[in-house]
């Protein structure tokens, strides 16, 4: 769900530079137009996607700073100086970055074998 919106917030991001060059070239753009596939109430668009961006940073506040910690110990994982997953997650939660060895467990799972050695 997150994923999704991250995606939903870079494509927001390209729309809105999108809708600026557009402006800066041919006018203000006005959502209140005669043509039916326009809404009449902008507003209610903008809410909706205050709401959304509003979602994505208290997401990211929360768990955006794992992503570097996950990233960090996969590459640890992949490197197969470990046994198992749950040795690599005890011995290297700090070094990756982790504030807790069951989140870094949690990040090893459904990754890939080291070597392509199966699980």
């Amino acid at each position: 769900m997150m994923k999704l919106l991250k995606q939903h917030n870079d494509a927001l991001k390209r729309a809105a530079r999108l809708l600026i060059v557009y402006e800066a070239r041919s006018g203000v753009v006005a959502l209140a137009d005669d043509c039916p596939a326009h809404p009449a109430n902008s507003t209610a668009i903008l809410q909706e996607i205050q709401l959304a961006l509003a979602e994505f940073r208290r997401w990211q506040q929360r768990y955006g700073e794992q992503e570097y910690a996950r990233a960090a110990i996969l590459a640890m994982w992949a490197s197969g100086a470990w046994s198992n997953r749950d040795t690599c997650a005890r011995l290297c939660y700090r070094q990756a970055g982790f504030s807790n060895m069951a989140l870094a467990r949690q990040a090893l799972v459904g990754a890939p074998a080291p070597g392509g050695a199966p699980p």
